[in-house]
Formats: C-alpha cells, sequence, structure tokens
C-alpha cells in the first residue's frame, strides 16, 4: 500500500497520467482481502470508491474480444487489454513476467517495473518526488517520518518484488545528501590525508572518502562501489538506510573527538 500511495500521489501531481479498469480494481482489492491487508469487503470496496474519486478520469472500459485477444498470462491479459484502450505507453507493475516483451511489442507498449518507473518520474521532475514522499509522510492517519516512509517502501514490503530499492536509495540521498556530505567535508578537514592527485581522502573501514576542488565522492568498501558524489553543487547517488544510521553514528563519534580534543588544549597549561 505504501507504494501504490506514492505512484497515485506523482499521478495526482500530473507527473503521468493513470488509467485502470474496473476489473483491475476488482482484483487488487480482492487479493488485498485475500492476504489480510484489509480485513472485509466493505474497506475493499471504500477504497475502490477513493480511487475513483480521485481519479474519475481514469478508468476505462475494456471490450472482452480485445482481452481474449491477447497472448500473455490469461491472469493478466485484462491488463494489456486496459493499456491498449488508453492507448498508454507503459504498464507500470511489480510483476515483470506477466508481461512479456512479445505480448507487447505489436502494441507499442513497454512494462516498466515501479522501481524503474519512479526513478525515471524522478529524473524528469528535479525535487518533485521528494515533495511527494514529504507529503506522503505528513497526510497518513498515522503520520510517519520521511525516513519511515522510504524505509517502508524499501523494506517492509511482504512481497518482495513490492519493493523499490532503486528509488528508496536515490531518495534517502537527496534526504540526507546534504547533512552527509556536510560530514564528509569535516571529517576529510581533520582527519584526511593528502592525495597523490592533490585531493583529500581519509579511508574508513566500511567508506572511502575523497575530495578534490568542488567534487567529493563517497565510495563503499562491500563492492557497490560509489554511493554519493557531491558535484556542481549538486549531489546524486544511493544510499541505504544503513549508510545513513553509519555516517550519522560517526558524526557523532567525530564530534564527541572534537570536543575532547579541544577540552584536552584548553586545559593543557
Amino acid at each position: 500500500m505504501p507504494l501504490r500511495d506514492t505512484l497515485m500521489r506523482a499521478a495526482e501531481a500530473e507527473l503521468y497520467e493513470l488509467h485502470f479498469s474496473q476489473e483491475i480494481l476488482d482484483r487488487v482489492t480482492r487479493k488485498l482481502v485475500q492476504n489480510g491487508r484489509m480485513k472485509t469487503n466493505a474497506k475493499a470496496a471504500y477504497l475502490q470508491e477513493e480511487i475513483k474519486k480521485y481519479f474519475p478520469e481514469a478508468i476505462v472500459e475494456v471490450p472482452e474480444h480485445l482481452v481474449t485477444k491477447m497472448t500473455n498470462n490469461p491472469d493478466d491479459r485484462h491488463v494489456i487489454a486496459a493499456a491498449i484502450v488508453a492507448k498508454a505507453e507503459v504498464i507500470v507493475t511489480v510483476d515483470m513476467d506477466g508481461f512479456p516483451t512479445e505480448a507487447l511489442a505489436p502494441w507499442g507498449i513497454e512494462a516498466w517495473h515501479a522501481d524503474d518507473f519512479l526513478v525515471y518520474l524522478d529524473e524528469q521532475n528535479p525535487g518533485t518526488m521528494i515533495k511527494i514522499i514529504w507529503e506522503q509522510s505528513n497526510e497518513l492517519k498515522d503520520p510517519k517520518s520521511v525516513s519511515e516512509i522510504i524505509d517502508k517502501l524499501e523494506t517492509t514490503n511482504l512481497n518482495r518484488k513490492n519493493r523499490v530499492p532503486k528509488f528508496t536509495h536515490t531518495i534517502r540521498c537527496q534526504f540526507y545528501g546534504d547533512e552527509i556530505v556536510q560530514s564528509a567535508k569535516k571529517t576529510l578537514d581533520k582527519l584526511g590525508e593528502v592525495a597523490p592527485d592533490g585531493g583529500r581522502y581519509y579511508e574508513g573501514k566500511r567508506y572511502r572518502l575523497w575530495q578534490k576542488g568542488e567534487i567529493l565522492t563517497i565510495t563503499a568498501k562491500d563492492n557497490r562501489g560509489e554511493i554519493l558524489r557531491f558535484e556542481n553543487g549538486e549531489i546524486g547517488g544511493y544510499l541505504s538506510s544503513a549508510d545513513v544510521e553509519a555516517f550519522q553514528r560517526f558524526e557523532k563519534s567525530l564530534e564527541q573527538q572534537l570536543q575532547e580534543a579541544k577540552t584536552h588544549k584548553d586545559q593543557t597549561p
């Protein structure tokens, strides 16, 4: 449900045009009841009505004869048929196996995983997706912090396919990037060494920090490579929640070390 909420908020912000059929809504809400995410059919019906209320022009009527022409998994044929009626270019899904290229190509449609789609929306609309996540965190009946919403999108879905790691890592970088860049700069200034290329670097147990001029990079030592880059005032990269926690802990430790060193210096005769 957090992923559905994020996607629909992006549509509400007019980042893309949303379409669905009654069959799509019925199957989604039926599954929510079956897997216990919704306790009653009445709540499922209420969800449908809310979706239709906010997206009254999104629903399309799909003729049965069109559904029978589809060649993909029978359970998913109604989705491609709905996309054809809507003249959609993309089907956004977490079940890529249900929409093989050979079934979509004749209709000029592509299937995108929700993760790739959200990353695309973020790249095309700088700053908008982080605002949407912020609004999502504040407008829930039980408000969550932005970091909690990001963590939910990344780790708490019952089905692993529903996770959107690339998007959450990118959004987390936008949300925490300034904080981590400042921490890295302080570390390089206080603990860094002169690099052969004239910049400064710091070798930690889990990360390598490097800066030269207006470029700063953070590289993870767990084979992920570069996880953050600050260049020309722009921050980009892919941060995990563990990365954020590690830098926040290190920042506290560094501040304590600097304070202890200052106290010792002040007390030295």
